[in-house]
């Protein structure tokens, strides 16, 4: 149907009768650069692999102010040539390629000719760059317009220095977060650039401290090693598979490193870092069974394939790609993958069967069959302190003391609810309010452990206790950097942490309920500080470290257990959703019960 430009908006009407026209060069060059320069860590992005391009086999980064005020990338490749450096600031000028069929076979980080330009017009950038036996150039633009490029003594490769990103474009640059926020972004741009390629030499440096330095030994441990520390790299195990026309490298995380999210997931295909939802699903086709619901494995996966089988052309940024076979390769990640964790020993993963949740108990206790008819128990609150089962004896002083409820004769009306037993070792089956509950035994249980937290934090009781063997750990600087800077947050959840060193820190104290945990759960709260979308990172904390240590999909119980559980779980608030929002009951009703039987 015609639409009349007289029935637009009055706004809209003035650019409907506005006559088309070509937009001049500088808008035309600000306008690309929105597509591929998002923020200081794009700036770094396209110089770093600028220079992997030109053969350098040492990169070096330095930043201030968060790459907002200055960015410096140093390498010894190849340099420009002194003729090709003003060409090297126009649009989709490059020599990677010629020719349309270049693009079903790129084998270079960059092919679009945007990066310098879409830099040039966004900063102050100069440009230093000796090219072979030619003498030295140095370039100066402002805002992509008034060349300067002159001769100038500079060692061979190329040095690119960009100042106040943004400064003619006061829109894009308000949009920027905080000069530490971009720093950690830059940081892990530069970090998965230099895991890309660990034959190259990479340092990153912000104001006046060193980041890492890698051995550019063509080592992914040794590299990982640099950036991390030696205490993440000791959770992983290598990878190496071979296909017909496909090769799949690597590490992966054993399957008792678990963490929360999928940050520590990093793929590269032919060298290039990609974001491919795809190929998580793979990784979690491949650890299905290994790892609990919201818990993730970590890896570094490099996929080798024939570069007519993958097009890299999709997006500016260059990170998203497509597959012409997504099932084969699919198939090949999930496969790889499983073959290596198959061939490992799962010592403390959840294939093993887990042991009780209370040590003290009985071993006629334990063995009882769900054929002794129903527990009843009257509901009554459990007294403080809280104590996490794996430390729990059943005694006569023990707030969790039931012994001796299996000869109290109950009807049902002196109690809350009745346990019929446990389904898949993992749903505890209850009747209450004329009702037949199913209650998933680890959402329950974590939403009791997370209201626990909730209510000793604002009643400024953490149960913190101090720990006989103090924990030394390994972080990298900007782990400890985040550490210094949230030091407060843990020490009010019950953490004593100090710093060792430049990269060591070192547990005095912790809370009670994460005996055994300590470590995985601080390097899971470095992590969660990482995210700027939390609104409460304290009840982020608490829900991880309350998950950490529920009891588990898969676990045995008694039916002492199950009380417990159930009793405590019925008291607290909001116990029909777990800390997550995933639901913890299902309920049917004996009306409902009846009309699924036909009774009525």
């Amino acid at each position: 149907m015609y639409t009349s430009a007289w029935n637009l908006p009055a706004v809209w009407r003035r650019f409907y009768k506005m006559a088309i026209k070509l937009l001049d060069d500088g808008l035309i060059n600000k306008i690309a650069a929105g597509e591929v320069i998002e923020r200081p860590a794009s700036v770094v992005k396209e110089l770093v692999e600028n220079a992997i391009d030109a053969g350098s086999s040492r990169i070096n980064v330095h930043i201030t102010a968060g790459g907002t005020e200055r960015i410096e990338v140093v390498d010894n490749g190849a340099g420009i040539a002194a003729s090709d450096v003003e060409m090297a600031f126009q649009r989709h000028a490059t020599s990677k390629i010629t020719e349309e069929a270049d693009l079903s076979r790129i084998h270079t980080m960059g092919f679009r000719g945007e990066a310098l330009p879409s830099i040039a017009s966004v900063s102050r950038l100069e440009l230093y760059t000796q090219c072979g036996s030619h003498t030295g150039v140095r370039a100066i633009l402002e805002g992509g317009k008034d060349y300067k490029v002159e001769p100038y003594p500079t060692a061979p490769g190329t040095k690119i220095i960009v100042r106040d990103i943004f400064f003619n474009t006061p829109a894009r640059k308000k949009f920027l977060k905080s000069t530490v926020s971009e720093g950690i972004h830059i940081h892990e741009v530069i970090s998965k650039l230099a895991l890309s390629r660990p034959d190259i030499s990479f340092s990153f440096s912000n104001e006046k401290k060193l980041y890492f330095k890698t051995p550019g030994n063509n080592s992914l441990r040794d590299t990982v090693i640099s950036i991390y520390g030696h205490d993440f790299a000791d959770n992983f195990f290598d990878l190496e598979w071979h296909g017909e026309s496909y090769t799949l490298k690597g590490i992966i995380s054993k399957p008792e490193f678990r963490r929360m999210n999928r940050k520590n997931q990093i793929f590269f295909v032919n060298n290039r870092l990609v974001k491919s939802p795809m190929l998580a699903k793979a990784v979690d086709e491949a650890y299905r069974g290994l790892l609990l619901s919201r818990e993730y494995p970590a890896l570094i996966l490099f996929l080798t394939i024939e570069n007519e089988e993958v097009d890299v052309n999709v997006h500016p940024q260059k990170t998203e790609v497509r597959f012409r076979d997504e099932k084969v390769v699919f198939r090949l990640i999930s496969r790889g993958i499983r073959d290596r964790l198959d061939n490992y020993p799962l010592h403390g993963s959840n294939l093993e069967r887990q042991e009780p949740v209370f040590q003290s108990l009985s071993s006629n206790t334990r063995n009882e069959g769900y054929n002794q008819g129903i527990l009843k128990v009257p509901l009554q609150h459990v007294s403080e302190p809280y104590i996490p089962f794996s430390d729990t004896s059943l005694n006569a002083n023990s707030p969790y003391d039931i012994t001796g409820l299996d000869n109290k004769v109950l009807t049902y009306s002196d109690c809350g609810f009745a346990i019929i037993g446990q389904c898949f070792e993992s749903y505890i089956l209850l009747e209450k309010d004329e009702s037949l509950w199913l209650v998933d035994q680890h959402a329950a249980h974590e939403r009791v452990m997370y209201n626990r937290l909730l209510e000793n934090n604002a009643l400024k009781e953490s149960h913190s206790q101090l720990l006989a063997f103090p924990l030394a750990f390994d972080l990298s600087t900007a782990q400890m950097d985040r550490l210094e800077e949230k030091m407060e947050i843990l020490r009010e959840i019950g953490f004593h942490i100090e710093a060792m060193g430049p990269n060591t820190a070192i547990i005095r104290s912790a809370p009670l309920l994460l005996k055994g945990h300590e470590i995985e759960v601080i390097n899971n709260c470095l992590e969660l500080m990482q995210d700027e979308h939390l609104t409460d990172l304290k009840k982020e904390i608490f829900s991880m470290m309350a998950c950490k240590q529920a009891v588990k999909a898969g676990q045995s119980l008694t039916r002492q257990e199950m009380a417990i559980i159930i009793n405590e779980w019925l008291q607290v608030d909001n116990f029909k959703n777990c800390p997550h929002g995933r639901p913890t009951i299902l309920e049917l009703s004996h009306l409902e019960l009846d009309k699924r039987f036909k009774r009525k």
